[in-house]
């Protein structure tokens, strides 16, 4: 019996084990200061805040794992993935160009853009192509990838759709010289609630598109029995009442 219960335990520990001799220490993730997803206040700036940072600290934590985040632009948190600098990025997308030098976890955000439009408004359509196709003007952000198909769409209704700054867009539906934009579902709350703009807009019902966003790992960083035990260890953080804290502190009602 004792020599069951030392076998049973060290099974237990066994994952917990591997991990940590797996993790560079500490790991070194890369970000840019972008809300709510990875973003720090001015009076805090060591403390790094966030849906996507809670997520990774979470389960960093869990496998034991030390953790510490790098400001810097997104273009160089990749350069210095690809050479070993950084370890990790959060918020990334799939691309054959990264896969070259990095490992993907499994999906941990849906992504989701939606249509912004005034609040009050209302329109019957229930999707983007129905929309444009009565005729409304559209505001995207400007040198944004919305996916293959929504993209296409944009070009085909072209006359229609006006490519600037997320400031802009909100700046130009609320004068209403646009009837709606674009939008990240988690990050257009947060910036316009930060501009003194939440009273003024709300998100239409339909779903324009969903582009998962993925952790990156550096292979230079990381094995693929690292990468195993970490998407094990996301999936089981992502179905604790934790999860659901972090999830509803930045996505309330959704």
């Amino acid at each position: 019996m004792k020599w069951l219960s030392c076998c049973l335990l060290l099974g237990l520990w066994a994952p917990m084990v591997l991990a940590k001799a797996l993790c560079p220490e500490p790991i070194q993730v890369g970000y840019d200061n972008w809300p709510p997803y990875h973003y720090y206040e001015a009076d805090s700036p060591q403390e790094v805040r966030g849906y996507a940072a809670e997520v990774l600290t979470a389960v960093l934590t869990s496998m034991h794992c030390k953790v510490n985040y790098v400001e810097l632009p997104w273009k160089r948190v990749l350069h210095e993935m690809e050479y070993g600098e950084i370890d990790m990025a959060m918020e990334a997308n799939i691309n054959d160009e990264r896969a070259r030098y990095a490992w993907f976890s499994d999906s941990y955000n849906p992504g989701r853009t939606l249509l912004w439009i005034r609040k009050g408004s209302h329109y019957p359509e229930q999707d983007l192509t129905s929309w444009l196709a009565s005729g409304y003007s559209l505001g995207v952000t400007k040198e944004y990838f919305y996916g293959d198909e929504v993209m296409s769409l944009l070009a085909r209704y072209a006359k229609q759709v006006s490519a600037v700054s997320d400031q802009q867009n909100y700046e130009k539906l609320a004068r209403g010289r646009i009837d709606g934009f674009l939008g990240d579902m988690l990050a257009t709350p947060s910036a316009l609630n930060k501009e003194g703009m939440s009273g003024l807009f709300t998100s239409h019902p339909m779903v324009v598109s969903e582009s998962p966003s993925f952790f990156m790992l550096g292979k230079r960083s990381f094995s693929p029995q690292f990468l195993q035990q970490f998407n094990q260890a996301l999936a089981r953080f992502k179905e604790t009442n934790a999860y659901d804290i972090i999830w509803q502190r930045y996505a309330p009602g959704r």
